[in-house]
């Protein structure tokens, strides 16, 4: 069992730091702690918890950080947002567990062609690596350099799948709801079409959707069964029904590297155990929410997510906020978030 450090919120912002200054530390656990988790099981390299306030642990919501983010900093800012009545959704939902995973160390292709052209060259060597769910080249053109997305999204696909088998030993699929906010919502996105979960909701802010265009070419922009889906987006992470006994074939003969079919093989066995009813309607419902004034993700990126998802016969709640910016809206964003957990989860 993996072990953990119980952090008070104020200092949950801080568990980005090395995990044995962390693990040395002492802290005074609070009535409803955050665990900052060293995860053993998952690629991610921390998972930060904060566990129901009621004594009684009936659903959970894994929502991931967007890019160059943490998710000890996303549970900190998470529940400063507050509904109308000044509640926080832990609040509203005392029984929840919400689990904030963090991506891994990544390669950025764009930051590393900015400082190569900088005169501080030798001074940002090695700011090139940074916390992202899969590599991009230009958030507001997301369709430039599809490319390097690619090996980014097959490995957090295989990560979000992950965590939520772990969450799935202590709660059924039915009560877990999956999402994020920016490259953390397009990354559970993909995770979500790509294995045919079905779960009891799934919750997006301010995102886009990678490889829009060649889904909706693939799909011929008709509503779909997951299983067609899944399909599609094994094509597009370049993951092939043979590939598992093809790999292993070359690792045999040596043409291959153990890391590669054992990453595959386990993707496959940890979406396999989840996948049911794999040609029924796609009934994971869904809320997405992006507001017109938000300067990281163009707002028509978030239209492009919403219109193409719906298209794939999913059931979408979509909310459009005049203001807000890249985050949540102020004045409504909680209360349409709670009302759709409300529905949804039928608490």
């Amino acid at each position: 069992m993996a072990s953990f450090i119980r952090l008070p919120i104020a200092d949950a912002v801080n568990t980005n730091a090395p995990i044995d200054d962390l693990l040395s530390s002492t802290t005074t656990t609070p009535p409803t702690p955050i665990e900052a988790i060293p995860s053993s099981t998952t690629g991610c390299p921390t998972t930060t918890i904060l566990a129901p306030s009621a004594t009684k642990h009936t659903h959970t919501v894994i929502f991931l950080h967007g890019r160059e983010d943490y998710g000890s900093v996303l549970a900190q800012y998470f529940f400063d947002s507050e509904a109308s009545d000044a509640r926080t959704l832990a609040d509203i939902f005392p029984t929840i567990r919400w689990v904030f995973p963090t991506a891994r160390l990544r390669y950025s292709a764009q930051r590393d062609f900015e400082f190569s052209n900088s005169s501080f060259a030798d001074v940002l060597r090695g700011e090139e690596i940074i916390s992202q769910w899969f590599d991009v080249w230009d958030i507001a053109r997301p369709e430039e350099r599809e490319e390097l997305m690619v090996e980014g999204l097959r490995e957090s696909v295989g990560d979000v799948v992950r965590v939520v088998r772990e969450e799935a030993q202590r709660v059924p699929l039915e009560r877990i709801v999956l999402g994020g906010i920016s490259q953390g919502c397009a990354a559970a996105v993909f995770a979500l079409m790509y294995s045919g979960m079905e779960l009891g909701g799934f919750i997006g802010l301010c995102s886009w959707l990678p490889f829009q265009k060649e889904i909706e070419n693939l799909l011929g922009g008709s509503r779909t069964n997951k299983d067609e889906i899944s399909r599609h987006i094994k094509d597009i992470l370049g993951i092939y029904p043979d590939m598992d006994a093809a790999l292993l074939e070359q690792a045999d003969a040596g043409e291959g590297t153990t890391t590669n079919t054992t990453e595959v093989l386990n993707l496959e066995a940890n979406i396999s155990t989840l996948s049911i009813n794999s040609k029924a309607a796609n009934k994971t419902p869904l809320f997405l929410s992006h507001s017109q004034d938000d300067e990281t993700v163009p707002f028509a990126l978030g239209e492009g997510l919403h219109q193409t998802i719906e298209q794939l016969g999913f059931d979408v709640t979509w909310k459009e906020y005049e203001d807000g910016g890249h985050w949540i809206n102020p004045k409504h964003g909680v209360d349409d978030m709670s009302a759709f957990l409300h529905k949804v989860l039928n608490i």
